[in-house]
Parts: C-alpha cells; sequence; structure tokens
C-alpha cells in the first residue's frame, strides 16, 4: 500500500467486502469525495450502478475538459537498460530484443515524421541506461524538440530534484512514471536487480519532479501485476497526496493493462476491461479536475468510447521501439516494440474517430514558450 496510509492491505480488502449498494449509491449522490468514496465506487458492489456512473463521470468530463480529447505520441529514444524487471522486453536479460538508442539526427527525423501528423505533444521514453540517456542527454533531446513541439512530457528514469529542474528548465513541463506496484514485496520480486529496484525513490518521483517546477505529474500502476483494488486505492491515495504537496501541478492517472498475448508475459492478476471501466469512472468521478490518459494497450472501440466519459487524453499512431515512426522504414528493418499495441490505427484514423462521436481533437493546449 502507498506507505502513508494508514491502513493495510488487509483493512482495505475487507473495506471492500463490506460495501453495500447503499453506500455506492451515497458516493454518486455527493458533490465532494473522498478517498472512501473512490473505494465505494470501485468495490463489486458497483457495477451494478455504472449507468449511473457513466452519467456522473460525463458531466465531470465535461465541466473540466469539454467535449474536447487531446493528443499526443511517445517517442521512443532508446531501449537498452540495466534492469531486470520481469514483465518487460526492455529488460537487460531479454537477448530477443534488438537493442537501439538514436542518435541526435535520428531523433528529428522521429520527430518529424510525428509532426506531420499534427500531434504537438510529445512524449520521450526511454530505457534506464544511465550512461546513454543521462540527464544531460535528455536536456539536450528536450532544447530540440521544444523547437519542434509545444508540449514535451517524460517516461523515463527516476531523477533527482536537481536532474528534474535541469529537465524543466531544457523545456520539459510534464513527467510519467509508473510505480509498477505499490506492494513493497511485490514490487521486489517483480524488480530484482538494477536502479529500478529502489521502492522509495521511485514512489516519490512525482514529489521531486513537482518540486522542480513541473507542472503536470502522471501516475499509475501497471495493471496485472497485483490485485488491482488495492492498487488502486494507493493510487487514489499517492493522488491525494500529491494535490497537497504539489498544488501548483496537476496529476494525470493512467491506467496501463496486460492483456494476454501469446508468448508474452502472463499477468498474475488479469484485469478484464469492465474492470478498467469502473475504475476509469470511479476516478473521473473523485478527481474531477485530474487529466487521465486511456493507453493504446486497450482495444480502439474501447478507446474511442472511454474518451466520452472519463479520459481526456489518447496517443494516436503509436510505436512503442526506437525508429518505429520513420527510421526503421529507412532502414527496411524490424519493429520489436516493448509491448504489444491493440490500437494500431493511424493517427487521421484515431482522429476521425473523435470527431465521429461528437468531440474535437486538441492538438494544442499549453505551450511555455508564450
Amino acid at each position: 500500500m502507498f506507505p502513508l496510509l494508514k491502513y493495510t492491505k488487509d483493512q482495505v480488502e475487507a473495506y471492500y467486502a463490506k460495501v453495500t449498494p447503499e453506500m455506492v449509491a451515497a458516493s454518486l449522490a455527493k458533490d465532494k469525495h473522498d478517498w472512501f468514496d473512490l473505494l465505494n465506487l470501485i468495490s463489486p458492489a458497483a457495477y451494478p450502478f455504472m449507468p449511473e456512473m457513466r452519467a456522473k463521470a460525463q458531466l465531470a468530463r465535461r465541466r473540466y475538459y469539454g467535449k474536447t480529447v487531446s493528443v499526443y505520441a511517445p517517442l521512443y529514444i532508446g531501449n537498452t537498460c540495466i534492469n531486470s524487471c520481469r514483465y518487460c522486453d526492455f529488460r537487460v536479460q531479454h537477448s530477443g530484443t534488438v537493442r537501439r538508442n538514436l542518435t541526435m539526427d535520428e531523433i528529428r527525423l522521429e520527430a518529424e515524421a510525428i509532426r506531420a501528423t499534427g500531434i504537438d505533444s510529445l512524449l520521450i521514453v526511454a530505457g534506464e541506461d544511465p550512461k546513454v540517456n543521462s540527464v544531460e542527454h535528455l536536456a539536450e533531446v528536450g532544447r530540440m524538440l521544444k523547437t519542434m513541439f509545444s508540449n514535451l512530457s517524460l517516461e523515463v528514469a527516476p531523477q533527482t530534484e536537481e536532474g528534474y529542474r535541469e529537465l524543466f528548465n531544457a523545456g520539459y513541463e510534464a513527467l510519467t512514471c509508473f510505480q509498477e506496484t505499490y506492494d513493497p514485496e511485490q514490487y521486489k520480486y517483480f524488480h530484482p536487480a538494477g536502479p529500478k529496484s529502489n521502492y522509495e525513490f521511485r514512489l516519490w518521483t512525482q514529489l521531486r519532479a513537482g518540486k522542480a517546477g513541473f507542472r503536470q505529474l502522471g501516475v499509475a500502476f501497471l495493471l496485472g501485476l497485483c490485485p488491482w483494488r488495492a492498487e488502486a486505492a494507493s493510487l487514489a491515495a499517492h493522488a491525494f497526496y500529491l494535490m497537497k504537496e504539489c498544488y501548483e501541478a496537476k496529476v494525470q492517472f493512467a491506467f496501463p493493462r496486460f492483456c494476454r498475448v501469446e508468448g508474452g508475459f502472463v499477468p498474475p492478476h488479469e484485469v478484464s476491461e469492465e474492470d478498467v471501466d469502473l475504475m476509469m469512472l470511479a476516478f473521473r468521478i473523485v478527481f474531477p479536475q485530474c487529466c487521465m490518459t486511456v493507453s493504446t494497450r486497450e482495444a480502439p472501440a474501447f478507446r474511442d468510447y472511454i474518451v466520452q466519459y472519463a479520459a481526456d487524453n489518447m496517443s494516436a499512431g503509436s510505436r512503442v521501439t526506437p525508429g518505429g515512426y520513420a527510421v526503421l522504414e529507412k532502414e527496411h528493418a524490424a519493429d520489436v516494440a516493448q509491448f504489444t499495441l491493440t490500437d494500431q490505427r493511424a493517427p487521421k484514423d484515431v482522429y476521425a474517430a473523435i470527431k465521429a462521436n461528437g468531440q474535437e481533437v486538441v492538438f494544442k493546449n499549453w505551450d511555455k514558450r508564450i
């Protein structure tokens, strides 16, 4: 559980078992919600209330985000990694992964291909390899790409507060760091070696980034590693904490789910699409002002649905391997991705689906340069 919670995992699980339909209805009727309301709304007793939850979630979403959907793209600049995460195809022991770190010229080529699709918000992703993807290198990448994109985000190895301050000054405004699991013992099992095995350092990543000036702090756990309701309770507690300690920043949620694929990692606690639906609706109701991203791991139909009721942000035309947008095509090389993309639509098809639902595509909603 999130360390600052005064409840144990067993106590939280016992609470879920005692939630009644009346408790769910009472939470739905409230205007302001707390941590216990979140627990009520993701409890097993909440499933029959999903139609009412959709209506309330959609009202909250429209109040803060209107009928708009922000779009972005991830740019993987390198996949060398010194960690041993049991579930990741980028782990150091995985011999089937083609390792590559893009040069500055290759990064620019990838960025130009993304920019040509209309995308103006870019997420920089890299494996944890401090010899290559140092703060200095990431800052150099940021300074170059800031001339091309209005919004730059990071999903890289956790840094010190000083490192984040340097990256913020280089042009990055947002950060995403998945805790993977809030259970310290399970975290140790899934991360047996490498810098990522340090649970505490990873846990306080968003706090350090917030103190360094980052305006958006992304939080998540990997759905499938551990029982999801206990993880969601920790995620909510983490978010409430960040909203208090980093009140000038905005919290962003993501719900990346392991979807079973042949030959891939088999999650020990599989999560259904209905569970993801319930969770995202509940988080939108309890955290109406926070940002929310829907993963490309989800099916196109679900993504198109959930951005109408809960999520306000989604990627378009994602490639999750270094060089996936232009460099590999130029080299006639194979695309070996970090994980399987369920939504493989081209950006124009994602935009068309958004518009077909009566929503507007937002390419740019922030520009530090102005």
